[in-house]
Parts: C-alpha cells; sequence; structure tokens
C-alpha cells in the first residue's frame, strides 16, 4: 500500500467518523426538542411551573441556541473544530444529565439555557462541513438516508419512547439518550475531526468579545420581556419597558458594530444580507421559524391541554408528523428528474401552499373533543412541509453564495431561522392567554349576557354546577385559542410566498456546476460507500425543528 493509498485510506476514516458524530449529535439535539416539547405539562407539575413557565423551557433553549448559532463561525475559527465540536458536545451532554436532575424550574432554565447554547452549533457545522469536505454531485445523493435516519431516530422514536417514559416512570429519563449520543459523538470529534476543513480558516483571528457581548444581552434581555410579559403586565411593569428597551438597543448596536470598519473581526459579516439569496432566504427563514413553532409548541400543547391526550397518546399522534415527513423525503428521491425542472422557487411555494392548507385544517377540525383520525391528515401535511422546505430553502439561501463564505453566511441565516422559532413559542403563549380571556368573556356574554361571578350571585345553580359552566367554558375558550393561533401560522404561510420570488430562480439539485474540490481530499474519498449521510437533514429542526 503506497502513500497515497493510506492517506486516501485516512481522509476516509476521518471523514466517515466525523459524518457519525454529526449524526449522533443531530439525533442527540432532535431529540431532545422533541421529548420537552411533548412532557412540557409533566414537568411543569413537577418543577411547580404554570403553564407560560413551562413553555421557557423551549424559549430559553431556542434564544441560546440562536445566539450559539451566530457565534458558531468565529469560534470555530478561533478554536478549531476539533476543539470546538468535542467541547460543546461534552458540555450538552453534561447539561442534559443536570436537565434530569434538577429540582426546581430556575435550575431546570439554567441548564436548558447551556444546552441550547452548546447544542446550536451542530447545525450549522454540519452544513458548513458537507459544503467544504464533500463534493457537491454527492450531496443530492446523501441526503435523503441522513435526514430519514435522523428523523426516525431523533424525532419519531422519541416522540413515542418518551412519552412512554413520562406516562409509566419518569419525564426526566427522556435526557439519558441525548446525553449517551452526545458524550459517543464527543469521543469522535476528539479523537477524528480536523480542525480546519479549509485552510483559510487556519487564520487565528480573535473573538469579537465587543460583539458578543451586545449580542448576548440584545437577546438576553429581549427574550426576558417576552417571556415575562404576561406575568409582569408588560409595559406597566418597569421590569419588562427596562428589558425591551436594552433588549432592542443592544440589539440595533450589535448590528452598527458588526457593519462598523472598526470592527476588523465581525462576530457576524452582514454585508452578505445584500446578496438577494440571503436576505430573502433570511426572510423566509424567519417565518419559517416561526412556523415550526407550531409543532414545536402549539399542536403538543393542544393535545395536552385541550384533548387531555397523555404523553403517550401525544408522542403517537406527533409522530405521523416525524413519519410525513420522512415518507415525503423518500418519495423525493424518485422524482428528482421532475424537481430539477420544477425548481428551487416552485417546490418553495408547493412547502407553504402546504403549510397553509394544514393550519387551516387544523383551525377547522378543532372542538372540545376532536376525533384524533382527523388530525391525521393536518399532520401529515406539516411533516411534509417540513420535508420540502428546510433542505430546498436552505440550498436556495446559498445558491449564490461563494464556498469560503458560506460559514459565515450560514450562521446569519440559521440564527434567522432559529429566533424565529422562540419567536413564534413566545407570541403563541401570549395569545392562548389574551384570546382565550376574550373567548371566555364573548361566550359568557352570548349566552348568558353576563358574567361568571353575577351568575354565582343572581342563579340557583349549585356550586358544583358552577364548577363545571366553569371548566365547560375555559376550555371551550382554549379551542377557541388555538383555532386563532393556526389561522395566524396559515396568514404567515401564505405571506411567505410573496418573498419566494426574490429566490434565485436555480434548480435545487442540479450537479451541472463543477465541484469545488479541497485538494486535500482524495476524490476516491467520495466514492458511493461513504454516502449514507446528509447536510439536508442537519438543518431540519422541528420543534423541531430541533
Amino acid at each position: 500500500m503506497d502513500v497515497h493509498e493510506t492517506t486516501a485510506q485516512s481522509v476516509r476514516w476521518q471523514r466517515s467518523a466525523t459524518l457519525l458524530a454529526f449524526a449522533l449529535a443531530c439525533c442527540a439535539e432532535y431529540w431532545t426538542t422533541a421529548s420537552v416539547s411533548l412532557t412540557l405539562t409533566d414537568l411543569g407539575g413537577t418543577l411547580s411551573a404554570s403553564s407560560d413557565e413551562a413553555s421557557w423551557a423551549l424559549t430559553i433553549y431556542t434564544t441560546a441556541f440562536a445566539v450559539a448559532i451566530a457565534l458558531s463561525h468565529r469560534l470555530s475559527v478561533f478554536f478549531g473544530n476539533r476543539e470546538y465540536l468535542g467541547a460543546c458536545a461534552l458540555l450538552y451532554a453534561t447539561a442534559s444529565v443536570g436537565c434530569a436532575l434538577s429540582p426546581n424550574l430556575p435550575v431546570f432554565l439554567i441548564f436548558r439555557a447551556v444546552q441550547g447554547f452548546a447544542g446550536g452549533i451542530f447545525l450549522v457545522r454540519t452544513f458548513v462541513f458537507f459544503t467544504q469536505r464533500i463534493e457537491v454531485e454527492h450531496r443530492a445523493s446523501i441526503a435523503v438516508s441522513f435526514f430519514i435516519e435522523v428523523l426516525l431516530i431523533g424525532r419519531l422514536i422519541p416522540y413515542i419512547a418518551s412519552g412512554w417514559l413520562a406516562d409509566n416512570i419518569n419525564w426526566r429519563l427522556q435526557f439519558v439518550f441525548p446525553a449517551l449520543f452526545m458524550f459517543a459523538a464527543a469521543g469522535l470529534f476528539l479523537a477524528f475531526t480536523s480542525d480546519y476543513w479549509r485552510l483559510a480558516d487556519n487564520t487565528g483571528e480573535r473573538v469579537d468579545l465587543l460583539g458578543t457581548g451586545l449580542l448576548v444581552t440584545g437577546a438576553a434581555a429581549l427574550q426576558t420581556a417576552l417571556s415575562r410579559g404576561t406575568i409582569d403586565d408588560w409595559f406597566g411593569s418597569s421590569f419588562i419597558t427596562t428589558c425591551f428597551v436594552v433588549g432592542i438597543l443592544g440589539n440595533a448596536l450589535f448590528v452598527l458594530w458588526q457593519l462598523s470598519p472598526r470592527n476588523q473581526a465581525p462576530l457576524l459579516d452582514l454585508r452578505y444580507m445584500r446578496e438577494r439569496s440571503v436576505y430573502a432566504g433570511g426572510i423566509l427563514g424567519f417565518a419559517l421559524g416561526l412556523l415550526l413553532s407550531g409543532s414545536l409548541y402549539v399542536i403538543p400543547q393542544y393535545l395536552r391541554t385541550v384533548e387531555s391526550h397523555s404523553a403517550l397518546q401525544t408522542g403517537m399522534l406527533l409522530s405521523i408528523s416525524s413519519a410525513g415527513a420522512a415518507v415525503s423525503l423518500w418519495l423525493l428521491q424518485f422524482v428528482q428528474p421532475l424537481v430539477r425542472r420544477l425548481g428551487s422557487r416552485l417546490i418553495l411555494a408547493i412547502a407553504f401552499l402546504t403549510a397553509m392548507i394544514s393550519e387551516l385544517m387544523f383551525a377547522q377540525f378543532l372542538t372540545p373533543d376532536t376525533p384524533d383520525h382527523l388530525l391525521w391528515i393536518p399532520l401529515f401535511l406539516n411533516g411534509a412541509f417540513i420535508a420540502l422546505s428546510v433542505p430546498t430553502l436552505g440550498g436556495a439561501a446559498f445558491a449564490l453564495v461563494k464556498e469560503q463564505e458560506t460559514s459565515s453566511a450560514r450562521a446569519i441565516f440559521y440564527g434567522l431561522r432559529q429566533f424565529g422559532t422562540s419567536v413564534g413559542v413566545t407570541v403563541a403563549v401570549v395569545l392562548i392567554d389574551r384570546r382565550s380571556s376574550l373567548h371566555s368573556g364573548r361566550l359568557l356574554e352570548t349566552f348568558y349576557g353576563r358574567s361568571l361571578a353575577v351568575i354565582a350571585q343572581t342563579s340557583d345553580l349549585s356550586p358544583e354546577a358552577l364548577k363545571g359552566l366553569e371548566a365547560v367554558i375555559r376550555k371551550q375558550s382554549l379551542v377557541l385559542s388555538f383555532a386563532d393561533i393556526f389561522n395566524v401560522m396559515a396568514i404567515i404561510a401564505g405571506i411567505s410566498l410573496l418573498a419566494i420570488p426574490l429566490l434565485p430562480a436555480l434548480k435545487p439539485t442540479s450537479a451541472a456546476t463543477p465541484a469545488k474540490r479541497d485538494p486535500a481530499i482524495p476524490k476516491e474519498s467520495c466514492s458511493p460507500a461513504h454516502e449514507s449521510w446528509s447536510d439536508g437533514a442537519a438543518a431540519l429542526r422541528v420543534a423541531s425543528e430541533q
């Protein structure tokens, strides 16, 4: 065996091990997101938290996740991929153990923030790895298998397994598998991953400390204001007002500092937003994040609070969405010639139309006791939307971006998408609270012409009957509130269609453009034997998006 063949074999082993590590990390992150969204009701009860306080487990995580994505490019250059990825995997695994052992809500939320910060890098770095280390003609062929594998292990199985654990043992055990996956991923990253995937990244650039401080301060203050606004009476509270001012000011100063010529190593090079495909992708990415919050929070909460399903029953239903995504992507590989002719813009239009139909069906079918079978189709369509939109948008947004610029550009795009998810969950919590109060008042006024307090004083109803009436009104108002949210999401999906023409009219899977191969990667290292993983799937968060 000559030196060249030995080097090629070593490169293949290193790349395969890194891909396996990314797969384990993505499965762990997906597993945690699916499990927590499913068991918010259970962990809220154990940790003595209200429903809106329990939702902080999602919003704090997604905010920290978005911040981590923004930091991912510079930190990977500063520390090198091997140490950066390995340390974050170990940190995520440790935080998972902390979540499982948390005695109260504040401690749990601290570990959730650490989880989000550690887990945010795997999404964007997986995409960067495929862009920089795998030739373009192989990327499309490996997308389907990676996505399906991650969906099955990281999304479909966790819904069922975590539901069973929550109902029969304890919801805390749902963090065991993500911790094990991340410990294994950390070992693979530290043993096999190269420090730099491009020689140009080996610059040792300093980290933008001022930009990092502004970003973290602005994001934390704004998320605090959004999360606690309902509890603290919004702008009637000086604390909430201060948080809003600090959040808006911090984010504005962050943008100005990133664009300043005095900043020699900006955290995010926002000049990429001048590229039409990137800013259009950012708009659609933010909208996509808002829509993904539906599967992350709204649908599980409806099934748990209104339909009164157990965790396992809810998990079984949510697995239909994961199955819809997997089946849609599996079928997509058989119609690749048609996909090439349609182009990315039409595929995205079909995806957002599918989302709009799914949301409208949810709104139409909701009742206090909707039969489960009526939800199968909208759940399946929700999964199909995710399978069509996430990888297609992730490709179209960077179609005109140079390969050496993808790391920073993707950090901008996925940061906006994750921020959209965080905002979507927060807005859903606020809407449920506000619309529920509005609908309960209207129901009482419509049927009785008075409030519940007046009814108690003027009617002959017994206390038990009044409690029953109150429960009926509360449940019906919740149904109407969730229907309002699904209608709002349908409107968002419809408005998003207006931004699709801004994307370049390119074919999503075209192999006409020759790949720019890194000289360090032997051509044979991209053989079909190593095409079992995909970069496209790593971008998919179902919450969820992920």
